[in-house]
């Protein structure tokens, strides 16, 4: 997850049929030392960039002790369009399998985050992090209500989503898989409401996607009844293109977070050939 403290105008999102060149990658998983990778992007048939991955690999902390070692995957890039700004792009993730409890959604911590939903939740999210006494805390993280993962930092993309080691030790096998999309705006509406984003609309066509992600399990294989590093076992997603979004992908997309307060994302899909005559 992002950790950029910043809050503007919320909106919601809708996505497009998606156009992909991906030079011949498209369902290809790639070890994490094949970087950099390049992807070419197609608004309808006109040519509206180069998508580079440059780096994709595991994060890890590096301390002595699983309780406070933090591991996930790091992983960066950025997008060199051929068209000049008359076009709007973005970055669109969505979690596409979430098991951990590390972090919830702000407006209502209660209950966890969805098994698929879109990074970052609107507002903000609440983590658990430890401070240099070695004590866990939760610490609020405050967000824009756009969908975009950005979040103002595009063209570049970049992220480090990471989970405690213990979090598999208590709850089970802790997986993090994402999907992205670079996706450029079609045509975005404003509700009333600027507490919520279920009453805004956004229309954006998906260009090129890709899928990434990290597990951490738990099993007693070292000295029985401790506490171990051994114990953890850690394994990097393949990286993969995509020329269409997945199923999961479009569930994330809508997804309702929150029980006691809730808010929600609407998404509705065009096509990538308005990407260059979008209603202004």
């Amino acid at each position: 997850m992002p950790s950029f403290l910043r809050r503007i105008r919320s909106v919601v999102i809708a996505v497009t049929a998606c156009v992909l060149s991906v030079s011949g990658l498209a369902g290809v998983a790639l070890a994490a030392d094949t970087f950099p990778q390049y992807v070419q992007v197609k608004c309808g048939t006109r040519d509206c960039g180069l998508m580079v991955i440059s780096r994709y690999q595991r994060f890890r902390d590096g301390d002595a002790l699983p309780r406070y070692e933090r591991n996930g995957a790091r992983i960066r890039g950025w997008f060199r369009s051929a068209i000049g700004p008359a076009v709007e792009f973005h970055y669109l993730q969505v979690l596409t399998e979430f098991k951990a409890d590390d972090f919830r959604w702000l407006r209502d911590p209660s209950v966890p985050l969805p098994v698929q939903y879109v990074d970052p939740p609107p507002f903000g999210a609440r983590q658990m992090e430890s401070n240099a006494k070695g004590e866990f805390q939760e610490t609020d993280h405050t967000f824009d209500a756009l969908p975009w993962f950005d979040e103002g930092d595009f063209p570049v993309f970049v992220d480090q989503p990471r989970a405690f080691l213990a979090t598999a030790r208590r709850y089970g096998k802790v997986s993090m898989k994402f999907e992205t999309w670079l996706v450029c705006v079609i045509d975005a509406r404003a509700g009333p409401d600027e507490n919520s984003v279920s009453d805004d609309s956004y229309e954006v066509a998906g260009l090129a996607g890709w899928k990434w992600g990290y597990d951490i399990a738990h099993e007693d294989i070292g000295r029985v009844g401790e506490d171990e590093l051994e114990d953890y076992r850690y394994a990097l997603a393949p990286f993969e293109f995509v020329a269409t979004p997945s199923e999961e992908f479009k569930t994330g997309l809508g997804a309702t977070v929150g029980s006691k307060v809730t808010d929600r994302f609407n998404v509705r899909f065009g096509d990538s050939e308005r990407c260059l005559n979008r209603d202004r």
